[in-house]
């Protein structure tokens, strides 16, 4: 039962952050669109810029729980990707109307108010009002339909019933499911939405300790690939926090964001949930990692060590992926790992504290969003000061442990990422390996037999920066084997391996899918 769950939690993490990572180029298109709205910017400027505000806030973020329902549900489809996210939309839509009926059938439809529906527990979604889950419904419909259809979508019947086997099938199962649930929500989802909201007034009166409870758990969760359900929420639904903004509600930190710099004119104040969006966590502490390693590897193996590292802070400070230099030092060295979750929840606490009050994320994030706010209300000078306090305290907190304690980090002795040598593959070299032609499969020779042979593999599916393999036997896999494929890591659980790659893992899992069909 364990491994299930186990199990069940990994698929949610890795399909969640399917349209999560939409939502992080929409959020650079929103911060251009709201540096060109400034008042000093000439009149096309501005327009296009409008243009495409209004077009993705309203478009994109209005509609985030149609979007999470189709996009968990295809990541979640073992087979016929198309055809769960066709049960995804239909039942998206189904589930509307039928919760939409049953309020008007027992005069349960709130009346707008000053503000529209807001404060209601009801919403107009897709022009349709519903009882208000927000994000929450497209993620709980996600999630049905994905595994409904994966559990549905082989079934067959005799040839006169054909046409209704397979996904046909999964979806009258899912007509019935999704009634029951569009009438039982309209009495379950009040208290449940009351709770949501008692946690999000404690969060906030909290304050900083909240906030930094938040980054100290979102570390410690990393290595198991469950730190989504820590800041997923909290970025995109009301546990975030909810705010009105311009006559409209929004719930989330990240979507309140959104919103609060596409009206910053008409804002003096940024709502909380700021707090959980000044993440130093990209920067400065990938930054004094590196420092701390390099200055501790032995002298002849530094320029080694700073070619290994220098793609990974790269990969962290462009695109906010942070595994590739994390993992270096999780798998030798777990002190380091908690010092690390530590430093990076203080760093939350600190930003707080001293009253910054805009964005932090990577370093392309961080400009444009240090663009969209004025100077008085964002404080933006802050940043490259605790960036460099952050660095610091990073740098010299590793240093000591790793010279005090004699750590196996990077180019000590024999210390390596694996723990049996000092040939290790960068995040680049991970993702160009692809490109090999013959040598891929070379490589893929060793990983196949690590995890059992082809027979073993159940699943192979991929998350931002990890392989995720299901395997059938566990006495099967060989670790020892798994180790000497060029990866930042191995993590091996009961049924699911992951091998950690780093940017380019997509390129990985096709190639490997290629490699497997060819066997």
């Amino acid at each position: 039962m364990k491994d299930k769950l186990y199990a069940g939690m990994q698929t949610f993490s890795r399909s969640i952050i399917k349209p999560v990572m939409f939502m992080a180029v929409a959020g650079i298109v929103i911060a251009i669109s709201a540096v060109l709205r400034l008042d000093f910017m000439p009149l096309f400027l501005s327009d296009i810029g409008k243009f495409f505000f209004r077009m993705l806030t309203n478009g994109m973020l209005g509609n985030l729980s149609l979007i999470f329902c189709v996009g968990i549900a295809a990541a979640m489809a073992k087979e016929k990707i198309s055809d769960a996210a066709i049960l995804a939309v239909s039942v998206f839509i189904i589930f509307l109307y039928a919760n939409n009926f049953w309020l008007q059938q027992n005069g349960m439809l709130a009346e707008a108010g000053k503000f529209g529906l807001a404060g209601t527990g009801q919403a107009m979604v897709l022009g349709v009002q519903v009882t208000d889950m927000g994000v929450f419904l497209g993620i709980i419909l996600g999630c049905i339909t994905g595994y409904v259809h994966n559990k549905l979508y082989k079934v067959k019947f005799p040839k006169y019933l054909s046409p209704y086997e397979g996904t046909k099938f999964a979806f009258l199962v899912l007509i019935a499911i999704v009634a029951i649930l569009a009438i039982l929500v309209t009495y379950i989802w009040p208290p449940v939405d009351y709770a949501i909201e008692q946690t999000v007034i404690w969060m906030a009166k909290e304050g900083p300790i909240g906030y930094f409870m938040y980054g100290f758990l979102n570390r410690l969760l990393l290595p198991f690939g469950l730190h989504h359900f820590l800041w997923m929420p909290l970025y995109y639904t009301a546990l975030g926090g909810t705010a009105e903004i311009a006559g409209t509600t929004y719930y989330g930190g990240m979507n309140i964001w959104f919103a609060e710099i596409g009206n910053i004119a008409n804002i003096t104040t940024l709502h909380p949930s700021i707090g959980y969006l000044m993440n130093f966590g990209y920067t400065a502490l990938p930054a004094g990692i590196a420092l701390a390693l390099i200055h501790t590897a032995d002298k002849n193996k530094r320029k080694e060590v700073t070619g290994t590292l220098i793609p990974a802070v790269v990969a962290s400070f462009l695109a906010g992926i942070t595994e590739p230099i994390e993992f270096i030092f999780l798998f030798t060295s777990p002190i380091l790992w908690l010092v690390h979750a530590v430093i990076y929840g203080f760093g939350l606490w600190l930003a707080s504290i001293v009253g910054l009050q805009t964005f932090v994320g990577n370093l392309v994030e961080t400009i444009l969003y240090s663009l969209a706010v004025p100077v008085e209300m964002g404080r933006q000078w802050l940043i490259p000061i605790l960036f460099v306090v952050l660095t610091a305290i990073e740098y010299f907190a590793f240093k000591f442990l790793i010279v005090t304690l004699h750590l196996h980090t990077l180019g000590r002795s024999e210390a390596c990422l694996d723990g049996s040598s000092d040939d290790v593959a960068t995040a680049d070299e991970l993702s160009t390996v692809v490109n090999d032609g013959d040598a891929v499969y070379k490589k893929f020779d060793v990983l196949l037999e690590g995890l059992g042979g082809k027979d073993n593999i159940e699943s192979i599916n991929n998350c931002i920066t990890r392989l995720r393999i299901g395997v059938k036997d566990d006495s099967l896999v060989k670790k020892e084997l798994l180790d000497k494929y060029p990866a930042n890591g191995n993590i091996v659980k009961p049924k699911h391996i992951q091998v950690i790659i780093g940017l380019g893992v997509e390129d990985v899992k096709d190639a490997f899918k290629d490699y497997l069909k060819k066997l």
